[in-house]
């Protein structure tokens, strides 16, 4: 049978035949009988609980964070207090004992927990000169909402209010902006560059001299002010759970505490009636109860197909859209959750960018046992802002739980600072490979490979040029060599 058009009203509507040549009606509907209109029902309120897991996952995630930090805050370093505000610097970079998810080997972290209802902050920074910093701001929802750092402030000392969304202050004297956050419960990423092992004293000293407290303090140092007792938030472990019904509930409470835009409100509305939501109680109807955890298993099969296929590959590389982890881009809900449940964090592309490969130039996935080279010509080198001390590396992590590999030299990564041997031609070549190359003066261009197992390479590129930050940037292929460089 033909096609069907029909046509309406100068155009107001049209009908257009389906694949059994019927016309398509999009105001047809058909009669399904209780027992299947049940059925039907069950399987929308599953897809309603996929939805709401996708846009609770984050705020979980924080919330959960959040319990790690006051927790080991209070219980490793009673000295500081209320863990409220406090700073805690890593001192050291991260090694083969790090259990965090991809961590980042170039840069020392540090991080604070802060609750803006009770009292807005000021943070002080010393001038930084010479390199790159960063400290990054993350609402309740892990989104990345303002960066104080080498390119959005520069290398001069300065002082930054960080205030709540109810906040209609003035900023006092000798406040240099004002950093509004979209919730009341944020935290703050601190990331400073170290050239080398030498250098670190010298990034130790840079954390001694920040200073975070609140606003009250920093007008007056002898002003009392009254921060949340963290008993509160330590109440309940969000570490553990009975039942993904628990999650929702906590992820409920933590966001009635921490309202979302009125932008997200289309979601909200259609997963209310399964009792998730801010401020919601989780639904105890049974079928209900039942198709959330079916939306919860249908979640996690989206996550996992997520991450193998959301992102362009070009030359075995997952290059990142450039608007991911950015509230209002064009990553969605679903995109949040799976690249804050793979690299918890994520920040804004502007100050840098993951590139990650997973399979060599033949599409096989990178494994120990095959040594591998990866060759940047003089022009393909990843392209980095010096004017804000911008830098890269790429980094080798397992396949399995996305660590480092524990290696006898403590060597991770290849990075841009390091004593690298270029080829004649202005050529780099990166080996990877389970043998040591003979020669020392290849040792920088050299990253072990693990004695077994998949891994996977991720190319990180701070301050990355307008190439990198809008995509169009491609490292050259991962290529299997015949034979280890000796």
């Amino acid at each position: 049978m033909r096609p069907v058009v029909l046509l309406l009203a100068a155009g107001a509507w049209m009908l257009c035949a389906d694949a059994s040549g019927e016309p398509f009606d999009p105001l047809k509907l058909q009669p399904l009988g209780r027992q299947a209109a049940v059925e039907a029902r069950a399987d929308y309120d599953a897809r309603l609980g996929e939805l709401a897991y996708l846009y609770s996952v984050p705020p979980f995630l924080h919330l959960r964070q959040r319990y790690e930090f006051l927790s080991a805050v209070t219980r490793y370093f009673p000295q500081l207090g209320n863990p409220y505000g406090q700073f805690m610097h890593v001192r050291a970079p991260a090694g083969g004992k790090t259990t965090d998810t991809m961590p980042n080997n170039d840069t020392l972290y540090g991080a604070a927990y802060l609750d803006l209802e009770a009292t807005s902050y000021v943070l002080s920074l010393p001038a930084i000169d010479g390199r790159y910093y960063g400290y990054s701001f993350h609402d309740a929802y892990f989104y990345n909402f303002d960066v104080v750092s080498s390119r959005t402030d520069g290398a001069n000392a300065g002082n930054y209010l960080i205030v709540g969304p109810a906040w209609k202050g003035t900023a006092p004297r000798g406040i240099r902006r004002v950093i509004r956050a979209p919730t009341n419960s944020i935290n703050i990423y601190e990331r400073i560059y170290y050239r080398n092992a030498a250098d670190v004293p010298h990034v130790n000293g840079i954390q001694d001299a920040v200073r975070l407290q609140p606003l009250a303090r920093f007008l007056n140092p002898k002003a009392t002010v009254a921060l949340p007792d963290p008993q509160g938030a330590l109440s309940v472990n969000p570490k553990s759970l009975d039942s993904a019904l628990d999650m929702f509930q906590m992820a409920n409470d933590y966001m009635g505490r921490n309202p979302p835009p009125d932008t997200d409100r289309a979601y909200l509305e259609q997963f209310a009636a399964l009792g998730i939501g801010p401020g919601l109680t989780v639904s105890d109807d049974p079928a209900k109860r039942q198709a959330i955890l079916q939306g919860v298993a249908m979640a996690e099969k989206t996550l996992s197909a997520l991450v193998d296929t959301v992102m362009q590959t070009r030359n075995g590389w997952q290059i990142p859209p450039p608007h991911l982890g950015v509230r209002g881009g064009d990553s969605g809900i679903a995109l949040q959750a799976m690249v804050q449940l793979r690299s918890i964090g994520y920040g804004s592309p502007k100050e840098a960018t993951y590139l990650q490969a997973y399979v060599d130039e033949a599409g096989e996935p990178l494994h120990a046992s095959q040594p591998y080279t990866l060759t940047f010509p003089r022009d393909q080198l990843p392209p980095v802002n010096p004017a804000t001390h911008g830098f890269w590396s790429v980094t080798l992590y397992d396949r399995a739980k996305f660590r480092f590999f524990d290696n006898p030299y403590q060597k991770f990564n290849v990075r841009a600072a390091d004593p690298l041997v270029y080829d004649a031609d202005g050529s780099l070549t990166i080996y990877v490979q389970q043998e040591k190359p003979s020669d020392p003066a290849l040792f920088p261009n050299w990253l072990p490979a693990p004695p077994s197992g998949d891994f996977v390479l991720m190319l990180r590129a701070f301050q990355g040029g307008p190439a990198v930050i809008e995509g169009r940037y491609v490292p050259p292929f991962v290529r299997a060599a015949a034979r280890p460089l000796q």
